[in-house]
């Protein structure tokens, strides 16, 4: 629920941000925050900040449970391989990045073509032939005109992508709350407060798209 509020609350962000990534230099609409948003605003209404978003949201609870659940996996079994010939292995940023690199890769592929949908839908401007309808309809129609692998266009850049941007968050994340812990003098991440656990994963999330917002485009 709590990623449903969030996606909603920056979905007009995301929604000029792909944008501006198809416009090119087709038009100058779309340049700028305040001007792209205005732009939106007044040819779309306001359901035009909203395209796309009903995909995205769908998309995130198997998208978050399967990066999650594969980062677990990924990391305990790279850790206990670890132990087999040094028993005193402890999870480093390496290890943290390779899971997190092999999850992000794997939830992606899960999700895609709900990604690829909603990519769609995002791109449609009112004013123009409108081709799609709904998520559903998105979906018939690209299956019916360009065939099921249609739903993975554009997969290949999105997981290299995905490489430095989920491995990014999750070795960041890991291994600053490991050192702010021993800082703190407490014994594992997993004891630090609220706050500083927010200050990590802040941290973590902004160097993660930056890594990866090259292929993204």
């Amino acid at each position: 629920r709590a990623g449903g509020v969030s996606r909603t609350a920056v979905a007009p962000l995301e929604r000029l941000k792909i944008l501006q990534q198809v416009a090119g230099s087709t038009t100058t609409a779309y340049n700028g925050v305040f001007r792209g948003l205005t732009h939106i605003m007044r040819t779309e209404g306001m359901v035009g900040m909203f395209k796309g978003n009903g995909a995205n949201c769908i998309r995130i609870v198997p998208n978050s449970a399967s990066k999650f659940l594969a980062y677990e996996t990924l990391e305990s079994w790279l850790l206990s391989r670890a132990r087999e010939s040094d028993p005193d292995a402890q999870l480093g940023p390496l290890t943290r990045l390779t899971a997190g690199a092999g999850a992000g890769i794997f939830a992606m592929s899960a999700t895609y073509p709900l990604d690829m949908v909603r990519g769609r839908l995002t791109t449609q401007v009112d004013g123009k032939y409108k081709q799609y309808t709904s998520m559903t309809h998105a979906a018939r129609v690209i299956v019916k005109e360009e065939g099921a692998s249609a739903l993975y266009k554009g997969w290949l850049p999105s997981v290299i992508g995905v490489v430095p941007y989920v491995g990014l968050n999750f070795a960041v994340y890991g291994t600053l709350k490991d050192v702010v812990a021993e800082w703190q003098g407490l014994k594992s991440g997993k004891d630090l407060s609220v706050p500083l656990g927010l200050a990590c994963g802040g941290v973590a999330g902004a160097l993660g798209p930056t890594g990866g917002d090259p292929l993204g485009v």
